[in-house]
């Protein structure tokens, strides 16, 4: 019975390929997951090569010291995360990505909306108006910088001069730890809120008409209409503008290394920061990659608790999900 089982069962698999039509039929069969091999193929690759292996050392280098790019590395098990979570340097650092995250992304959504009702409305010419919003985010983070130098130098910036003229004494912009977070916050607004505007002018424009002409046929006011139609219908769009511009926020470093440099005595370093000076100036690979995986563990909680926060409203608005079913 065995062979007989073998032999039918090698006849029907030499049917299945056998010339032309076997073949045809096997990708009929197996059509999407052929079309989305092809397609999704060179990319995963490419991810792999580019993203993957990068991340999976990053991880590695956490575990060992390694001081110099010539020096063996030593495996020394957690002892950089301990050391991350005793030094302030580290910690505090971290506090503060996270909390200027917060920060910049609630502003920039806030800011960002109000930009896209105005360019929702029928204005003229508000395709200039948002091309205008957009080219900060376009723009190179060094050349930009470099200006809101010119404006805080302390010697020959624009703004002490003039307070100078005034009769009064120049600022420390660069040199305090309040006036130095402040314009990180300011320059992240200033480059991220109009493309935080064009994804809520998007949101804004996918919401159906016919919604709102329901909605005033009820009687709903405008605040009604806005609190039941709009936000609702935006809500997709909240989530991955809450998401990205929190993971791009909390990663901020540009502002930091071109505004202030992580001074004064390093009170307004960000993690992101910190890793770039452990990694490329001090040569502390493994302190540097346990900042990253200790980053790479806050965006992803963070991550996670939104989207079960996001799903489990999304359940309570639909009496159609979580429904048992009856025995």
């Amino acid at each position: 019975m065995a062979n007989e089982w073998d032999v039918s069962g090698n006849a029907a698999a030499s049917r299945t390929f056998d010339g032309p039509t076997g073949w045809r039929k096997f990708y009929n069969n197996h059509r999407d997951v052929i079309i989305a091999a092809i397609i999704l193929g060179p990319m995963l690759f490419w991810w792999m090569v580019v993203s993957g292996f990068p991340t999976a050392f990053g991880f590695l280098l956490g575990f060992f010291k390694w001081g110099e790019i010539t020096a063996s590395p030593k495996f020394v098990w957690f002892d950089n995360y301990i050391h991350f979570f005793r030094d302030p340097q580290y910690y505090m650092a971290l506090w503060r990505s996270i909390w200027i995250g917060l920060l910049v992304t609630g502003l920039n959504m806030l800011i960002g909306f109000l930009i896209a009702l105005l360019m929702n409305l029928s204005l003229f010419g508000k395709a200039i108006y948002r091309t205008m919003w957009y080219v900060p985010v376009v723009t190179s983070v060094v050349a930009t910088t470099q200006i809101f130098n010119i404006f805080l130098d302390i010697n020959n910036g624009v703004i002490d001069n003039l307070i100078k003229r005034l009769g009064y004494e120049p600022i420390l912009w660069q040199y305090s730890v309040g006036w130095g977070v402040f314009w990180i916050v300011v320059y992240s607004l200033w480059k991220g809120v109009g493309g935080m505007a064009l994804l809520w002018l998007a949101g804004l424009q996918a919401v159906d008409p016919i919604l709102y002409e329901a909605a005033e046929i009820d009687g709903a006011n405008r605040l009604q209409k806005f609190w039941n139609v709009t936000l609702p219908g935006i809500k997709p769009i909240a989530t991955y503008a809450i998401i990205t511009g929190l993971i791009g926020a909390v990663q901020i470093y540009e502002q930091v290394m071109f505004i202030t440099l992580g001074g004064p005595y390093g009170q307004t370093e960000v993690l992101v920061f910190r890793i770039l000076r452990d990694g490329f100036f001090d040569f502390n690979m493994g302190m540097a990659g346990a900042s990253s995986v200790v980053l790479f563990a806050v965006v992803f909680i963070f991550t996670v608790f939104y989207f079960r926060m996001f799903a489990s409203d999304n359940e309570k608005s639909d009496p159609r999900r979580g429904r048992r079913k009856r025995q």
